[in-house]
């Protein structure tokens, strides 16, 4: 009895099952318990794995908010939460160009963050960093602002959702009041060097 081998389907088999093994071991390589990182590339079989955390080592446990209010005749106004992030699309999953501006934002609210806690108390230095420039100047020419107001101010707070009944909302950065019309860097504020 002969029996025919199909070459072709051979293949296909071939490949299909080395893709589906190395997702397999891909997906094993992301689990968080990291003492069977090193299982994969032992042996005469290394298997190249990506080392992607689908789930980060320290998730995230607190959200950040962006605030503003508007200065008209020197008395402060009440504070209006800039929505940073909108719904999806279904298609988002694979095509989601809308994220790039809220992706701006959120990265410029980290870097003032990150500035703020490296300055300490100092806020002027603050106000030469790019993103608090960004985002006095998203505030300056792209929301809406109470007639006769002269000039702005943002705020950003971290709230921990723990629980709906008990949310801790915390004050992380206010910033210096900036003209609603030209540049928003103070006068008085330190020159970056080249």
């Amino acid at each position: 009895m002969i029996i025919k081998l199909d070459t072709e389907r051979a293949k296909t088999a071939a490949v299909t099952t080395a893709l589906a093994a190395w997702l397999v071991a891909t997906a094993a390589a992301q689990i968080p318990e990291q003492r069977f990182d090193g299982l994969l590339n032992r042996g005469k079989l290394r298997v190249p794995t990506p080392n992607w955390r689908f789930f980060g080592p320290n998730p995230g446990v607190k959200d950040n908010h962006l605030l503003y209010r508007d200065i008209t005749a020197g008395r402060p106004g009440a504070w209006t939460e800039v929505p940073v992030v909108h719904d999806r699309p279904w298609y988002a999953l694979a095509w989601n160009a809308r994220n790039r501006s809220p992706k701006a934002l959120f990265d410029a609210t980290q870097h003032t963050l990150a500035q703020a806690v490296a300055f300490g108390s100092a806020v002027l230095p603050v106000t030469t960093a790019s993103g608090y420039r960004l985002l006095a100047r998203y505030i300056q020419r792209h929301l809406p602002h109470a007639e006769g107001a002269s000039h702005s101010q943002f705020m950003l707070l971290h709230s921990y959702p723990t629980s709906p009944e008990d949310r801790h909302i915390e004050p992380v950065f206010v910033s210096l009041e900036f003209p609603l019309e030209g540049d928003v860097t103070p006068a008085g504020a330190p020159t970056l060097a080249a």
